[in-house]
């Protein structure tokens, strides 16, 4: 039991959970312009911070993985927060705001925050 969820624990990374959840349709570069859901395009996450005045907009992004920040809609992205449930950690917001949030979507986030193109 012991050594199955350490396994578990280690393939819980950034840039694993991108990869199970999010290249299919943005790409394994996170450049987009794969056709997704109902023949949308999936956007490029590489310029988020560049698109944001230089800022990586992470409660947004986060937000929008999980779904707080929208509706379930035919033919644009999935909404992942159950798919992303992992034991909560403490994440501050650039206000210094403290959240409880789950150390999957922290992880997938700080992965999204290292492909920022300049």
């Amino acid at each position: 039991c012991l050594a199955l969820a350490a396994c578990e624990e280690e393939a819980l990374t950034g840039g694993g959970l991108y990869a199970a959840y999010c290249a299919s349709c943005h790409g394994a570069d996170a450049r987009g312009g794969s056709t997704a859901i109902n023949g949308e395009v999936a956007s490029d996450l590489t310029g988020l911070a560049k698109e944001n005045g230089g800022v990586y907009p992470a409660a947004y992004v986060m937000s929008t993985i999980a779904g707080f920040a929208r509706e379930p809609t035919p033919g644009v992205m999935p909404i992942f927060g159950r798919l992303l449930d992992s034991p909560l950690e403490t994440w501050v917001d650039d206000n210094g705001v403290p959240t409880p949030t789950p150390r999957a979507l922290i992880l997938l986030n700080e992965y999204l925050t290292g492909q920022q193109e300049e």
